[in-house]
């Protein structure tokens, strides 16, 4: 492809600077309105030159008449409707039950947290603090087999929290 001529080159760094409406070059895509006077006798001089407005007005034509959409009365509706909250499991649960709920868990997760980096950092023996826990929740006894009314303890605390978990709920409206 030939180098386009000074001419051409100063024509389409102009054009790529404007802007204008699809609008005005479908009703002038001589560029008689909007066209700087210089440049529009460059255009009815040189045929190159001629021929990149032509090109500058049919490919601005066809992307605004490309991007064109017809009006949505109910697109703020489908918007809304979008962006309402999704339901999760718990989410319908009163403040102060399910502050109760991540409470018990963080403190679970510290508890373990502890258990595991403790010998770690030299402040218990693993087995200390496991045989330590064993014993206050009753779940071994001298033979190291599980007690039931530990087992039972354990299974009803987390028979608790996944009810508390999992009840539905009332939910607070949001809607006007």
């Amino acid at each position: 492809m030939p180098e386009p001529s000074p001419s051409v080159l100063r024509l389409r760094a102009f054009l790529e600077m404007l802007d204008v409406p699809s609008s005005t070059l479908k009703r002038d895509p001589r560029g008689r309105t909007w066209l700087a006077p210089e440049l529009r006798a460059l255009v009815e001089a040189d045929a190159e030159c001629h021929t990149e407005l032509v090109r500058f007005v049919d490919r601005e034509i066809e992307l605004f008449d490309s991007v064109r959409q017809r009006n949505d009365p109910l697109f703020a509706k489908d918007v809304l409707n979008a962006t309402h909250a999704v339901e999760i499991a718990g989410s319908g649960l009163d403040p102060r039950i399910r502050s109760w709920i991540l409470g018990l868990f963080y403190a679970l997760a510290t508890i373990a947290a502890y258990a595991t980096l403790a010998p770690l950092f030299g402040l218990s023996e693993r087995g200390g603090v496991l045989a330590q826990a064993r014993a206050a929740l009753g779940l071994a006894s001298e033979a190291t087999s599980p007690s039931a009314w530990g087992m039972a303890a354990v299974g009803a605390a987390v028979a608790l929290a996944l009810l508390l978990a999992f009840m539905p709920g009332r939910r607070p409206s949001s809607r006007a």
